[in-house]
């Protein structure tokens, strides 16, 4: 089949994610040298990789925030030094702010929302428009059918992406004359990231999506952008929330002691099941008394790993309410693994929907705690009895809960010391080092017995012959020191495909921006640097990140026979105290936040 871009370069804007990351996978798919940019430079480097092991085109990631003008300038300027000239420019970048009345959006909200959605394509098609007439290419402005039609309290959404129909009108005309094209696509509620997001943050997530879907003009059905397959992947019809089952236990256990919970050694009184094959597809799901699987023997999971699973809490606050933390962002990665497990994928916000109702029916487990809480763990298991390397035909997820307490028998907020030993990898390139999978973490264990025999309670995991810092145990590693250049800053290795997307990782960079007051990068370090700053002084505090511990501070290293002390309890640690304080507060109710939806 003939490629339809071959060798067509095309810059696309708001790259990494949602629509526009089916549009730069199209585009290379067919052949075309695209340049993408996004704000989020460790998302667009990650992408960047995943879609040039593809081919047959390829892309180029550039960090652009298009609410600048000079950013976008460069952008263009890059583009053109790669590869001499542009054949189409693709405005998509944009955003959805959270729905409220036109009375109480300010002027400073809809002036930003118009740099971003509309004055960002005026100027990349500005800037863009000298090349493209030297090639009489082509325009695609990305707008919505909200343009059109309407939509509730979201009057400054709607009037950019009506302004985005007239204003790509305007410049058909004017660039007839040059033989450019200028064209408009204004699709309907899409199930993008974004999307998904803005739904979880409502009280019923399974109704806005369906308030969404009805008010679609075709078919009243949510579009899906498409995502990165492994061509063996299977698109079934996701299971509902709304044909979920409830059989209660009949012999509740007594609960445990809080101030007595050892981490996942307590499980509640039921559990949730949903089973998949390829000949009936999705079964209703189902809450049951907790109870033991029933497994044929050549279970593809027993044998092949094909397995993944999730990392969840949820709180009781102090108002006595039960909430979650960013859970979809758990759903999403989730998702992202069952993908490359080439198990069937489901609707995130249908199996959100039921792990809250599972919450719900146990919420007499939520710990009544500030110090514990209530872990559950989706897990999805291939269940095909057969022997043999393939894909499974019958899957099953279940997802158990429990209280718990500290996930170091230390506490929650002491030192940890640290092997690091080249030896051993944890993770590759090309690999499934980013997805949560069983197979990631059994063959850690000979590794962590061995950090235990040498005096130390965690590894620090290093790769390729530069000894990238990478993870620490199963925790992301940040550290926060002074630079070359003298400035405070935040440092944790880019999601490059060998780094786990961790809930609370992304949770304390997306803190430490909001805040402002040190740099924050994502960015690839190695051993030898890190010595070079432990000897200069310059680490102040180094500590790992995750849902099970939160924060854990780092205290020693030991590294090719020597121990480094690392200064973390010497200055606080200011930093690891600050992100834990502000976490547990939004995560038990003392701080308002989107971040924690109510579930009970």
């Amino acid at each position: 089949m003939p490629l339809r871009y071959q060798n067509k370069v095309v810059i696309v804007t708001g790259g990494s994610k949602g629509i526009g990351r089916g549009i730069v996978k199209a585009f290379v798919e067919n052949g075309a040298k695209v340049v993408f940019c996004a704000r989020g430079a460790a998302a667009g480097e990650a992408l960047e990789t995943e879609f040039n092991t593809l081919g047959p085109g390829a892309c180029k990631f550039v960090e652009c925030d298009v609410t600048k003008e000079d950013q976008i300038q460069r952008l263009i300027a890059v583009t053109v030094e790669l590869h001499g000239h542009v054949d189409c420019l693709v405005n998509n970048a944009g955003w959805h702010p959270p729905h409220k009345p036109t009375d109480e959006t300010t002027a400073e909200e809809f002036r930003n929302l118009l740099n971003l959605n509309l004055v960002s394509y005026f100027l990349a098609s500005k800037f863009a428009l000298p090349y493209l007439r030297q090639r009489h290419g082509n325009i695609i402005n990305i707008s919505s059918l909200v343009g059109t039609i309407g939509q509730k309290d979201a009057a400054p959404y709607v009037a950019t992406k009506g302004a985005i129909i007239s204003m790509t009108k305007a410049m058909a005309v004017d660039e007839s004359k040059h033989k450019v094209r200028v064209n408009c696509i204004s699709p309907g509620n899409v199930m993008t990231p974004l999307w998904e997001e803005l739904a979880a943050q409502t009280a019923d997530a399974a109704a806005t999506v369906h308030a969404g879907e009805k008010t679609q003009a075709l078919h009243a059905r949510l579009l899906q952008t498409l995502p990165f397959s492994f061509g063996a992947l299977r698109f079934a019809s996701s299971f509902k929330a709304a044909d979920l089952t409830i059989e209660r236990n009949p012999e509740c256990k007594p609960k445990p002691d809080p101030s007595a919970l050892m981490f996942g050694k307590h499980f509640s009184d039921h559990m949730l099941t949903i089973s998949w094959s390829e000949k009936d597809g999705w079964d209703a799901p189902q809450i049951k008394p907790f109870q033991n699987l029933s497994l044929h023997p050549a279970s593809s999971a027993l044998h092949y790993s094909i397995e993944l699973f999730e990392g969840m809490k949820a709180f009781r606050g102090v108002d006595n309410h039960i909430r979650l933390f960013r859970p979809m962002l758990n759903m999403e990665r989730m998702h992202r693994s069952t993908e490359r497990s080439c198990l069937p994928l489901f609707d995130k916000t249908e199996l959100l929907q039921c792990i809250k109702k599972l919450v719900e029916v146990d919420q007499d487990w939520v710990p009544f705690s500030q110090d514990a809480s209530l872990y559950i763990r989706p897990t999805f298991i291939g269940t095909e009895p057969s022997l043999g390397v393939s894909r499974a035909g019958k899957a099953l997820i279940f997802v158990i809960i429990g209280p718990v307490g500290p996930y170091f028998a230390t506490g929650s907020f002491n030192p940890v010391s640290l092997l690091a030993d080249p030896a051993f990898v944890r993770a590759w390139k090309g690999g499934v080092g980013e997805y949560k999978m069983g197979g990631n973490y059994g063959p850690t264990i000979a590794v962590q017995t061995e950090a235990l025999k040498q005096g130390c309670q965690q590894v620090l995991w290093l790769y390729g012959p530069d000894e990238e810092i990478t993870e620490v145990g199963t925790m992301n590693l940040f550290i926060y020191w002074t630079n070359t250049k003298g400035e405070r800053e935040l440092v944790t290795p880019p999601l490059d495909g060998i780094i786990l997307p961790g809930v609370t990782r992304q949770s304390l960079l997306d803190l430490g921006r909001t805040w402002g007051d040190f740099k924050v990068t994502e960015r690839k370090m190695g051993m030898k640097e890190l010595l070079q700053a432990l000897d200069a002084g310059r680490v102040l505090e180094v500590f790992g990140a995750g849902t099970a511990c939160v924060v854990c501070p780092v205290g020693s290293l030991l590294y090719r026979g020597k121990t480094y002390q690392i200064p973390t309890m010497q200055n606080g640690p200011d930093l690891a105290k600050r992100f834990y304080k502000e976490l547990t507060d939004i995560q038990y109710g003392r701080k308002p936040s989107e971040w924690a939806p109510v579930v009970v």
